[in-house]
């Protein structure tokens, strides 16, 4: 269980990562911090807990039960100095009979109940457990079945050409792999564990970038398109779809200002419909919010309101074309647009609705107005 929640805190992490680089979220890099440092505590949690059933396992002498069972003589034993519980480790020199393939003579350590040095004395025939039939590795079976234990009775009573565990000299070496973490014994192979973990953090990754999917498809075409900024909210085709989250956050489509920049969009609306007070609201990683009063609230709110619906979005990219065609600017570090109605009456008394384009670069800055509704520009 460790091992699935670590592999789920590494998606979780890995998955957050991606959803900051792409789209910056705060919300995102908080989430990968968070999980990475779980993800990591678990990982050694389950290092430890697998290192100490290990231990445990081999100090009590249960079986593991996967792997064949095999016949086997201890040659020699001797302790290694290491103890858990004030059970020592010991190491035998064992020749090990299976069935399905020629003895062999291996060295094995395992940690081993006081109790059961009886056992293991220099010519004693035990059982042993390959849990991998293409490694030497064995464990022991100091509580056979009944019926490998009559097998080992009879073996004992063995001699000559009778034997079923060959003398040592009659095998060849072969090196069991190095037991893990500090000469744990070997835990036996699950093939599927591993495919099985790297799927769950694959899945957890995948459900914590659902909220990302569109900033990563949009942002995978603006590079695959050569113009990386066409992802942004100023520059990018999403105004319409902006102004319609805008609507929803503020309940309707009166505003005094809606200004697009690089990342993000800022919005000065009525705090509820109908009221005359202004509030902030803001668009950003595909999500709105209300930030609270306007610093500054206009003098005759109701005279400064548009109507969004009377104001066609879908022509901002090309008003941008055209401020740049016009000033020069073709290549700005920054764009801005900014729609609201004029601060001086023309002479019919009207405020017409204005959306105003600021290109700034390097050396040169310039601004550009049109007229909302015609797109003409306004002096």
């Amino acid at each position: 269980m460790l091992a699935v929640f670590s592999a789920i805190s590494f998606g979780v992490a890995a998955g957050a990562m991606i959803g900051a680089f792409v789209t910056g979220d705060w919300l995102y890099t908080i989430t990968w911090s968070v999980a990475i440092a779980v993800a990591s505590l678990t990982a050694v949690l389950a290092g430890i807990r697998s290192y100490t059933r290990g231990l445990r396992s081999g100090a009590s002498g249960r079986p593991l039960q996967a792997g064949e069972l095999a016949l086997a003589r201890v040659e020699s034993i001797r302790r290694t100095g290491f103890s858990v519980s004030d059970q020592p480790q010991c190491e035998l020199v064992l020749t090990v009979a299976p069935r399905h393939r020629a003895a062999y003579t291996t060295v094995h350590r395992q940690i081993v109940d006081i109790v059961a040095l009886a056992q293991l004395q220099p010519g004693s025939i035990i059982v042993v457990r390959r849990p991998d039939a293409s490694t030497a590795n064995v464990q022991l079976e100091l509580a056979p079945p009944e019926d490998w234990a009559r097998e080992r009775d009879a073996e004992r009573l063995r001699t000559g050409t009778e034997r079923t565990v060959p003398l040592a000299s009659q095998t060849t070496a072969w090196a069991s792999e190095p037991p893990r973490l500090a000469a744990s014994p070997t835990v036996p192979r699950r093939p599927w564990r591993r495919p099985v973990l790297v799927a769950v953090t694959i899945a957890a990754a995948a459900i914590v970038l659902v909220p990302a999917y569109d900033s990563i498809g949009r942002t995978a075409r603006a590079w695959a398109s050569g113009d990386p900024a066409s992802a942004g909210v100023a520059l990018g085709d999403r105004h319409e779809e902006i102004v319609d989250a805008l609507e929803e956050e503020t309940g309707g489509t009166q505003f005094v200002r809606i200004a697009f920049y690089d990342d993000y969009a800022i919005a000065a609306a009525p705090s509820a419909p109908g009221a005359l007070t202004i509030d902030t609201y803001q668009f950003r990683y595909d999500r709105t919010e209300r930030q609270g009063p306007e610093l500054i609230q206009p003098q005759e709110p109701a005279a400064a309101l548009f109507d969004t619906d009377q104001v066609d979005f879908s022509m901002v990219p090309d008003l941008i074309a055209a401020a740049e065609e016009q000033t020069g600017v073709t290549d700005p570090d920054s764009v801005i647009v900014i729609v609201e109605r004029v601060t001086v009456a023309d002479a019919s008394g009207d405020r017409p609705v204005r959306m105003m384009v600021l290109l700034d670069s390097t050396y040169e800055d310039a601004t550009v107005v049109f007229d909302a509704a015609s797109g003409d520009v306004l002096p």
